[in-house]
């Protein structure tokens, strides 16, 4: 009869997961060895050595997480889990045979190899690509470059080129055919004097990520790749739903968690019929009247300072004053990329700033005033940029571009030529003259661009009114009036940085 094992299946698989994560085998026995449950150190030691629980898989990344999130011992601190691209972690991935460095087991659905590495021109990097969309969308894992898929043998890169690459560049290529972005962790390990280049790719946990572009012969727009042993391929059916299954059952926990928060008291609900808003200490009415008109905004954003309230709380819900309404416009149902342009030019105020920032990381234009919707939202570049950061963006280059430009790395700027550099000279001495047709309207926000930062304030506002009159000019839908827009738009954008930027 076989001796039965003092570490269950499950648990066995939680320690192969801390061990891969290079936790120290002291550092795991403590997890597990219980007053009521003596475990030899020892037994850490045979299960990494193989000859303990060897045919138990290892846990998966979401597992080990739960595992240490229901820790019960409040003095109990997890240590911090090592770099995914630790040297230790990746030299264990590798077995030496006959003075050389092989991978040990081979491919699998978490570990994909390439024997060279080019990140330019896009299309030869479209087979790794394709892999870390895959990885992506199963459990996560390791590309190495530099390792021979055939024979797993770590032959070394061939040249510089990975350990050159800037990994921002990876980034910008990810972003630009990969919705939602995959995070990628970049490595380097050297093995018997040959360098083998890493990409870890962690598991997305809003998947599947989806190619968004044709890329070379290996990515298809709209294709769901799937790592399975041995080889990324499209998805099939079943893993799909798992996938879909899985984002059901996180929706489903998020909106019992709200529950429960209402039914505590912390939150209370609102009847879009009766107006009642109701909660567990009381409740009050408001007037039907009101409630077409009544603006949703995100949780954590109810900020007076992100924009005036349609309500203010007294004791009694009463309607702000019809002074505070007109200084308060109200936020349109749809923002467009004309109404964030408009109102920066009109100067007006909207209830929800944030509203006509979070917009841009949804629009293909990538230049629209932002400084003038921070400073009604009394909030900071920083601030913008990091909430911009969390958002899940239409275009991701567009929401990339405008972290930038908050960051400083980008601007509007652009150096004029010939007659629109001719014209910025006499704007930035106060010669100002409004263009008299379309012609003269794309020059004259050519030599907005290229403004510099001593223009005077009232010079500034002058513009301003004038590419209003330009904008209004610019709306005619053939090809022509929208490549003014677009040069009107930058033209805007920058001057909303020249007046609206230095505050911050």
């Amino acid at each position: 009869m076989a001796k039965q094992r003092n570490l269950s299946d499950a648990e066995i698989g939680i320690v192969k997961a801390m061990l891969r994560k290079g936790w120290r085998n002291d550092v795991i026995h403590f997890y597990f060895n219980k007053p009521d449950r003596l475990i030899s150190s020892g037994r850490i030691t045979q299960i990494k050595k193989g000859k303990y629980g060897a045919s138990v898989e290892e846990a998966l990344p979401e597992d080990l997480e739960a595992f240490l999130s229901a820790w019960q011992d409040p003095e109990a601190k997890a240590p911090p889990a090592p770099s995914p691209v630790d040297l230790r972690i990746l030299r264990s991935m590798f077995v030496r045979e006959a003075g050389t460095w092989r991978l040990a087991g081979g491919e699998t659905d978490r570990t994909e190899c390439k024997a060279g590495f080019r990140l330019q021109p896009e299309d030869r990097f479209s087979k790794a690509l394709r892999a870390i969309a895959g990885l992506a969308n199963n459990k996560g894992g390791y590309l190495l470059f530099g390792v021979t898929d055939a024979t797993f043998h770590a032959d070394g890169l061939a040249d510089d080129v990975f350990t050159k690459s800037d990994i921002s560049l990876l980034n910008r290529i990810l972003v630009g055919a990969l919705d939602p972005v995959p995070h990628v962790t970049k490595g380097l390990i050297e093995l018997g004097g040959k360098q083998v280049g890493v990409l870890y790719v962690e598991k997305h946990d809003h998947g599947p990520v989806i190619a968004i572009k044709n890329v070379g012969q290996d990515v298809k727009e709209g294709g769901i790749y799937f790592r399975y042993v041995g080889e990324t391929r499209l998805i099939k059916a079943g893993e799909l739903r798992q996938i879909i299954a899985a984002r059901e059952q996180r929706a489903v926990a998020e909106f019992s968690a709200r529950m429960n928060r209402v039914a505590i008291g912390k939150e209370a609900t609102i009847d879009l019929d009766s107006g009642e808003v109701a909660g567990t200490s009381g409740k009050f009415l408001i007037d039907k009247s009101l409630l077409a008109s009544i603006q949703f905004v995100r949780e954590g954003e109810f900020d007076e300072k992100k924009g005036a309230p349609a309500l203010r709380l007294i004791g009694d819900v009463e309607p702000v004053s019809e002074v505070e309404r007109e200084r308060t416009k109200v936020i349109r149902e749809n923002v467009t990329p004309d109404a964030v342009v408009r109102n920066f030019l009109r100067i007006e105020k909207v209830a929800e700033p944030m509203q006509y920032i979070h917009f841009q990381a949804h629009a293909q234009r990538k230049w629209f005033p932002v400084w003038f919707y921070i400073d009604q939202a009394g909030s900071t570049a920083a601030e913008v940029a990091e909430d911009l950061r969390k958002q899940v963006a239409t275009y991701p280059s567009s929401r990339n571009a405008l972290v930038d430009r908050l960051s400083g790395k980008d601007s509007a700027f652009r150096q004029s030529t010939g007659k629109a550099e001719a014209l910025r000279v006499k704007l930035a001495r106060g010669e100002i003259k409004a263009p008299a047709d379309i012609d003269e309207d794309v020059v004259f926000a050519a030599a907005v661009q290229a403004l510099p930062t001593t223009v005077k304030p009232k010079d500034l506002e002058t513009i301003r009114k004038i590419l209003l009159d330009c904008l209004d000019r610019a709306q005619d839908s053939d090809p022509r009036s929208s490549n003014r827009r677009g040069a009107i738009y930058r033209a805007a954008c920058r001057l909303d940085e020249l007046i609206y930027a230095k505050k911050k």
